[in-house]
């Protein structure tokens, strides 16, 4: 069969959504490739570092491939793959087929390590995050990263987090001002439908956090999101945006005391 098993959406027993939470605040997702009734099934997991790959991968809802997706954020699905020591983000839009194979032109995995996939998806309206660990044959190292980080580069563009107190449990408003040339650019283009895009990864597990953001001015060179961190710990932000149509990635670490 071609389509996703009928789910009755009032079933109680159904395990909560991982990933999303109404107004912004996120739960832990991604942290096993099944949930919520759905598996992530990649045609392969081993793949040759540095080499473009012409990768697939399927959700599926028992023994029913599924071929139904809701759109979220202006795509019907998101993938993130990040290594496992939080370097080497990518975000990419994989497309689908109608039947119900994802496909993903050249994937690269950089260098070697061992990778985590995210996918992203809705169905039913139920959105979803599964995640599954992709390898890159041969000896990698792990990268050092700084224990708090608040500003980084990324070409012309200047971006700092400008949140004093991030806490866990509660919910925390996260500030991102981009600048160039020591100030804030005059006006932000929006990607996938907002000013700027966020994942937040937990150290240790890659819990992951989706979350994005408040209606802030694209006048404001600013992106506001509401963001609840499930515990105390290390996260790595990877934040998105677009000043003058170019998209930039930058990363943060923040350490959150108990």
């Amino acid at each position: 069969m071609d389509s996703h098993s009928n789910h009755d959406d009032h079933d109680e027993s159904r395990e909560p959504d991982r990933g999303y939470e109404p107004e912004g605040r996120a739960l832990p997702g991604g942290l096993s490739l099944a949930a919520n009734g759905l598996r992530f099934e990649p045609s392969k997991p081993r793949l040759e570092p540095g080499e473009r790959t012409d990768w697939t991968f399927r959700i599926v809802d028992g023994d029913e491939v599924v071929t139904d997706f809701g759109v979220a954020h202006g795509e019907r699905g998101h993938l993130i793959v990040v290594r496992r020591d939080l370097t080497r983000f990518q975000h990419r839009h994989p497309e689908l087929g109608p039947d119900g194979v994802w496909r993903v032109e050249d994937l690269v995995l950089p260098d070697p390590g061992v990778y985590r996939a995210f996918v992203d998806v809705v169905v039913d309206g139920h959105p979803t995050t599964l995640g599954f660990d992709l390898f890159a044959s041969g000896t990698g190292g792990i990268e050092a990263r700084p224990d708090s980080s608040r500003r980084d580069v990324a070409g012309e563009y200047e971006v700092e987090l400008v949140t004093d107190e991030i806490t866990a449990g509660g919910t925390t408003r996260l500030t991102f001002e981009v600048r160039r040339d020591d100030e804030s650019v005059p006006h932000l283009d929006r990607y996938l439908g907002s000013l700027g895009h966020l994942v937040a990864l937990r150290e240790g597990d890659l819990a992951y956090l989706h979350v994005h953001p408040e209606e802030t001015a694209p006048e404001s060179g600013r992106v506001e999101f509401s963001a609840r961190f499930p515990t105390p710990g290390r996260y790595r932000l990877f934040f998105q945006t677009k000043p003058k149509g170019e998209l930039v990635t930058t990363q943060f670490d923040v350490r959150i005391d108990a």
